[in-house]
């Protein structure tokens, strides 16, 4: 994480005619193409307050225990989680979107906890294109900022939302039927689909 900050420092403290080189060594070094998975449980704010942040950040870890080995198995790399947020990238649309509907399906089927009986929930977004990783640590661009939106603010619990470009990218393969959705959020309209 230094050294992309460092290049980000480097860019910044050149005048304008120099940043070229800096800015392709910083897109050679960390620019991908690849699937994002973005999930954000439910009721973060509710539940906090009806049961205190403990019980609630046990289940945060609940669903990362559930996603993080799911997320791998379908080819994926857990980029990070933070607060009750996952997010994840994929070689395809479709490894991203068979992790979602597993991660649905584990997080459906995972028993109530003893001291919080109120079910996991959780939306979860998917969109394709380039953006700069971090392994391991962030990912910032376009593709990230679409499905945090979709997983955060759009989902409902238990949804999995893809954008437009990701479905063009799925294929019948993956298995899935999808309904079309339209969205406007923060000056966005975004075209979607519902993953059924």
């Amino acid at each position: 994480m230094e050294s992309f900050y460092a290049l980000i420092d480097e860019l910044m403290q050149l005048p304008p005619p120099g940043r070229d080189a800096a800015r392709l060594r910083l897109l050679g070094r960390f620019e991908v193409e690849r699937a994002v998975l973005a999930l954000d449980m439910a009721d973060f704010s509710l539940s906090v307050r009806r049961s205190g942040i403990l019980p609630h950040l046990c289940r945060i870890r609940r669903v990362q225990r559930l996603a993080a080995p799911l997320i791998t198995a379908a080819g994926g790399e857990l980029v990070k989680c933070e607060a009750d947020n996952v997010l994840a990238v994929f070689p395809q649309p479709r490894d991203a979107v068979a992790a979602a509907v597993a991660i649905r399906e584990a997080i459906a089927a995972a028993p109530a906890d003893a001291e919080d009986d109120s079910p996991l929930k959780a939306g979860i977004g998917i969109d394709f294109g380039r953006f700069l990783l971090i392994p391991g640590r962030d990912a910032f661009g376009d593709a990230v900022n679409v499905a945090h939106k979709l997983g955060e603010d759009l989902a409902r619990a238990g949804e999995i939302l893809v954008t437009a470009e990701a479905a063009r990218r799925l294929g019948a393969e993956a298995g899935v039927r999808l309904e079309p959705l339209s969205f406007s959020i923060s000056g966005l309209e975004l075209q979607a689909f519902r993953v059924t």
